[in-house]
């Protein structure tokens, strides 16, 4: 350990740690103001809530990305599992072409060997494969779960038999049964629309339908309305029911909403603690505003009740139903 080892040791693990809280920042910013999430931590105007998750967010990157690496891909990544769930026989993979490849032996001794009239594979074990694999495995000891499918393996091979002279595609996307097929010595037969393919083809444009759908159909704001539990109905002295109920009002637009809360279908007086006069109320962008809210009505006006918001603008009238008890 000389001090120039000891220098790059601590500037590699300074520039993980910077890479790892860029993204954890990044992860955060998804699920918040971005902008002004930025402006409070520069001017340590935040809660403890968003460092504490950046730093979460930091030290399982660095962990991850800096330590476990390819142990990540092998037990932890999903994506190895769903291509294991949509592989069929004919799907496209990364795959060694052993009938081509095998015997492996040095590029002099394959030459010597055919000119003896002997088979020689394509493959000179030059190891290529494996070492730019980033989980670590040799394809050509047949396909592997935790293969991401990079198609390294495949530029490293490629580059090798560009040099030799030989043709490419010794490791190359291809189906397992057009392997088996090159075992047979029968021409390889692509299947692009099978069952599985158009099953799945099906799927992701259904899924994608319901995205535009729901896309097309979204709403700027939502009204919520939760009836109190205990007690459900209070009797006040001079005969009247009071019943209370929280309303939330959630504003998914980038623009500050006013709304002016109503009720229909029952008889009785509302009223919003906090608010005398029931004035528009002032839903910020991308947030919320619960509110205390009583109705007032005599004993027999049970029945259910609209809570309605109705946008200052007039572009938008939120509605959510309840229910008025007398005990």
């Amino acid at each position: 350990m000389t001090t120039k080892r000891a220098v790059q040791i601590v500037a590699k693990h300074a520039t993980w740690l910077l890479i790892s809280l860029a993204t954890g920042g990044t992860l955060i910013f998804y699920f918040t103001d971005a902008p002004a999430l930025l402006l409070g931590i520069a001017a340590g105007d935040v809660s403890a809530n968003a460092p504490t998750w950046i730093v979460v967010f930091t030290g399982t990157t660095y962990g991850l990305a800096g330590f476990a690496r390819e142990q990540v891909c092998t037990f932890m990544c999903p994506w190895p599992r769903l291509q294991g769930a949509i592989w069929d026989p004919e799907a496209y993979t990364v795959n060694y072409r052993d009938y081509r490849g095998e015997q492996r032996t040095s590029a002099k001794k394959a030459v010597e060997l055919r000119l003896q009239g002997k088979s020689a594979g394509d493959c000179v074990d030059c190891g290529q494969c494996a070492a730019v694999c980033p989980n670590g495995i040799d394809i050509r000891e047949g396909p592997n779960f935790a293969c991401i499918n990079c198609g390294l393996c495949v530029d490293a091979c490629d580059g090798v038999m560009l040099k030799l002279g030989r043709q490419r595609g010794l490791i190359d996307y291809e189906s397992w049964k057009n392997i088996e097929r090159g075992h047979r010595n029968e021409a390889p037969v692509n299947r692009l629309v099978r069952p599985k393919t158009i099953g799945l083809t099906a799927a992701c444009l259904a899924l994608a339908g319901t995205i535009t759908v729901a896309f097309a159909t979204k709403t700027t704001a939502t009204l919520s309305v939760q009836h109190d539990r205990d007690p459900v109905a209070v009797r006040l002295s001079d005969g009247l029911l009071r019943n209370a109920y929280t309303v939330k009002l959630l504003n998914k637009s980038s623009s500050p909403h006013s709304y002016t809360l109503s009720i229909t279908d029952v008889d009785a007086r509302m009223a919003v603690i906090g608010n005398d006069g029931v004035a528009p109320i002032e839903v910020a962008p991308d947030s919320s505003e619960s509110l205390r809210v009583t109705l007032t009505a005599p004993a027999l006006a049970q029945g259910d009740v609209v809570f309605t918001a109705r946008d200052e603008t007039g572009a938008t009238v939120l509605a959510a139903r309840d229910r008025f008890v007398d005990r």
